[in-house]
């Protein structure tokens, strides 16, 4: 949508008129529907032709260490393995249960699109939703409490990427902490505190992506002697829970809630619960993407957060605006920041804002994974013109 309505013309389209294109949001989610249940029915497939698998749906609560209800039949395992994922945070703004409000769940089932859309949270979810929104046609505003978005990232990038929404339109208000909702007319209204003052946000509905967190209630993990932390389910460097015959995995561990991050426990969850292998887990290089136009994509720590481990760090950048291929396509904003150990050249993080930053960023992941340094990105041919030749252009200008 956004790229016909603002830039076709730009790379030569005509004939389009952008005023008469509009955004059928039902049918964008009813292709979203069908391509999940494809993914749901290929995994359902393979679970039911297994022959050593048996699949059983209903409520689950464990009664002992070995015994587990469900649907108020027992069920009785010498191991077994949590993997319940995570829910939307809870609510906790006087009136917004009362006002209404959505989470990201609903915001991919609605049929309509609404005049305008109020977002309380400006990690992962929120940035991502309200761009997405904001170019179906929808006016969107996003709080964030935190005074920048994405805050756990690499400062420069993500005020970067504020600047890019706020210029796509997007009513970008940070440090504003959402105190209470109320109802006004057909109108939800937030009021949120931005340095002491009192502010009023009004839209058609709410969008509530103030985080998640993991999914631990009713599980009866006290009954199997599973503890639960702050964070999550307690567990060892081999996934093994405080019961020495359950494992945990993926998001009800706490931690880098990703898809990604619960396929890479997966296996070796497995290994140790059906063969006792002892695999253990290394999430020091666990890469994250918010997926954005451009996107941002990191890995391992930035420049702050390797300062505070102790290490004497040199850095690298550079920027897509100097790419050949990026200006070719039409996407120049956004740049590369590397971090590496300036005694021993050992690569720390890696941050990219930019266009496809969330595949770029596995070059850097593959050379960080055995500790390694930029020297492979420097010294390898990259194809030309490629985005890719940016990574090669940061690693080279560490120092």
């Amino acid at each position: 949508m956004h790229l016909v309505r603002h830039r076709a013309y730009e790379f030569g389209a005509r004939g389009i008129d952008p005023a008469k294109i509009w955004f059928d949001l039902e049918t964008a989610v009813a292709r979203k529907d069908q391509i999940v249940q494809g993914i749901i029915d290929g995994i359902l497939g393979w679970v039911h032709k297994n022959k050593r698998i048996t699949f059983i749906h209903g409520r689950a609560e464990f009664t002992s260490p070995v015994d587990i209800r469900v649907d108020g039949k027992t069920i009785t395992a010498d191991k077994s393995i949590i993997a319940t994922g995570s829910r939307a945070a809870d609510v906790r703004i006087p009136g917004l249960e009362e006002v209404g409000y959505i989470t990201n769940y609903e915001a991919l089932l609605l049929k309509k699109l609404p005049s305008s859309l109020l977002i309380i949270g400006g990690g992962y979810i929120g940035v991502e939703f309200a761009q997405m929104y904001a170019r179906f046609g929808a006016q969107v505003t996003l709080l964030s409490r935190s005074p920048r978005l994405m805050k756990q990232e690499e400062p420069e990038l993500s005020a970067r990427l504020a600047q890019i929404l706020t210029a796509e339109g997007i009513d970008v208000r940070l440090g504003a902490a959402a105190i209470r909702a109320e109802k006004e007319g057909h109108q939800k209204v937030i009021i949120a505190e931005i340095e002491g003052v009192e502010h009023r946000f009004a839209a058609e509905d709410v969008l509530y992506a103030a985080g998640r967190v993991p999914r631990v209630d009713g599980l009866g993990l006290a009954q199997a002697g599973v503890e639960v932390g702050p964070q999550g389910i307690r567990y060892d460097e081999t996934l093994r829970t405080t019961a020495a015959n359950i494992w945990s995995l993926g998001d009800v561990n706490g931690g880098p809630m990703f898809t990604h991050r619960a396929t890479y426990d997966g296996p070796i969850v497995a290994l140790n619960a059906v063969k006792d292998v002892g695999r253990t887990v290394d999430y020091r290089v666990v890469p994250r993407a918010v997926f954005t136009q451009p996107a941002l994509a990191s890995v391992g720590l930035t420049e702050a957060e390797a300062v505070t481990a102790g290490h004497e760090v040199k850095t690298g950048a550079a920027y897509f605006e100097h790419s050949g291929r990026a200006k070719a396509i039409g996407e120049t904003e956004g740049m590369l920041k590397f971090i590496a150990d300036a005694e021993t050249g050992e690569l720390l993080g890696g941050h990219i804002l930019g266009p496809h930053a969330d595949i770029l960023i596995h070059e850097v992941v593959t050379a960080m994974y055995d500790r390694g340094t930029a020297v492979s990105l420097q010294k390898s041919i990259h194809i030309h013109p490629t985005l890719s030749e940016m990574v090669k252009d940061a690693a080279k200008k560490l120092k």
